[in-house]
C-alpha cells in the first residue's frame, strides 16, 4: 500500500490541486467548514503551489502543458482582478477622506504616523482597530496636536476620531465572532453614522453570521460607510449583500489590492465600504513597520 501511494503521489497532488481550484472558484465560502480552505488558500498561494507541482510533471507533456496553461490563467486572473492602475489622476472638487489602520496590537500607538498622516490628508474620520495599548497620555497628545478632532477610545481595542463631534458609540458583538461599533457623529454640522469592524481571525469560524449582522446594522441605521478588518477576502460570497447598498474601494486602488501582510500582495482583508449615496474616488495604501497591515486612505465625492 505504501509503495502504491509513493508511485501515485503525483496524481494525488493533481487531484488535491484541482480540488483547491474548485473550492476557490466554485464552492468559495458558501459552505462551512469548506470555507476555511477558501480563506486559507488565496490566489497567490494557489499559484505558488501550482508552480511547485508543475516541476514534478516536466517529463509528462500533457500534464505539464495543462498545468502551465492553468497557471497562466491564474496569473492573468489575479492581475486583472487584484491589481489596478488609476490613469485619471484628476481629483474632483468637494471630496472627503477616511483614514483607517489596523495597528496590530503593538505595545505603543504609532502617534507620529497617525499625526503626520492626519495633518497631510485632513480626513473627516479616522478609525483604528487592534489598538490595544491606548493610554490617556496618547489621547491627550492627539487632543493637543489635533484640536479640530474628537477622539474616543472604544471597548474592543478600537480608536475613532472625527473632525467634529462624536455623539454616541454603540457596540454590536458576538462571542468568538466579531465586534462592530456604530458611531454617530456630527461633521460639518451634519449628522452621520458609520461602522468600525473587527472580525476575528480564527480560521475555523463561520464568517457568514458576522458579515450578515454587520450589513443589517448598516442598513438599519443608514451608515455612510463600513470600515475595518473583516479578515475575509473580497471574493467572499457573503459580501454580495453589501454590493446592494455599498460600493467597495477595491477597484479604486493604485497597485495591488491586498492589505496584508507587510506589503506582500497576499490577502485583501481590510475593507472600506461606502454608501451608494457617495462616489469613491481613490484608495491610497501605505505600509509602516509598526503594523503588518496597510494604512488606508479612502477619498470620495460629496463632503460629509
Amino acid at each position: 500500500m505504501n509503495l502504491k501511494l509513493k508511485q501515485n503521489y503525483k496524481a494525488y497532488l493533481l487531484i488535491g490541486y484541482a480540488f483547491l481550484l474548485l473550492i476557490h472558484f466554485v464552492f468559495k465560502d458558501h459552505i462551512y467548514p469548506i470555507s476555511t480552505l477558501f480563506y486559507s488558500f488565496p490566489i497567490p498561494i494557489i499559484i505558488i503551489i501550482g508552480s511547485l507541482i508543475i516541476l514534478l510533471h516536466i517529463r509528462k507533456k500533457v500534464h505539464f502543458y495543462c498545468l502551465f496553461i492553468t497557471l497562466l490563467g491564474l496569473v492573468f486572473y489575479w492581475l486583472s482582478n487584484f491589481y489596478y492602475v488609476q490613469i485619471d489622476k484628476t481629483i474632483p472638487l468637494n471630496t472627503s477622506k477616511i483614514l483607517y489602520w489596523n495597528v496590530a496590537k503593538k505595545p505603543q500607538l504609532p502617534l507620529d504616523i497617525i499625526i503626520e498622516q492626519t495633518k497631510e490628508h485632513q480626513p473627516k474620520v479616522l478609525a483604528f482597530v487592534e489598538a490595544k495599548y491606548i493610554t490617556q497620555n496618547d489621547l491627550d497628545i492627539l487632543k493637543k496636536v489635533l484640536p479640530d478632532y474628537t477622539f474616543k477610545d472604544l471597548y474592543a481595542h478600537m480608536l475613532v476620531g472625527v473632525k467634529g463631534k462624536i455623539n454616541s458609540a454603540k457596540i454590536y458583538a458576538q462571542k468568538k465572532s466579531h465586534e462592530a461599533y456604530l458611531i454617530n457623529a456630527t461633521i460639518n454640522n451634519k449628522t452621520v453614522n458609520f461602522i468600525v469592524v473587527d472580525i476575528y481571525a480564527y480560521p475555523f469560524v463561520n464568517k457568514k453570521p458576522a458579515l450578515d449582522s454587520i450589513i443589517d446594522v448598516a442598513k438599519t441605521h443608514n451608515a455612510s460607510f463600513i470600515v475595518g478588518d473583516f479578515n475575509t477576502p473580497y471574493e467572499s460570497v457573503h459580501f454580495l449583500n453589501y454590493h446592494k447598498n455599498y460600493t467597495s474601494f477595491h477597484t479604486y486602488n493604485n497597485g495591488f489590492t491586498a492589505t496584508w501582510p507587510l506589503g506582500i500582495p497576499l490577502m485583501e482583508i481590510d475593507h472600506i465600504w461606502l454608501s451608494n449615496k457617495y462616489s469613491p474616488v481613490s484608495l491610497e495604501k501605505e505600509y509602516h513597520s509598526e503594523s503588518d497591515h496597510a494604512l488606508l486612505i479612502a477619498e470620495y465625492k460629496n463632503q460629509l
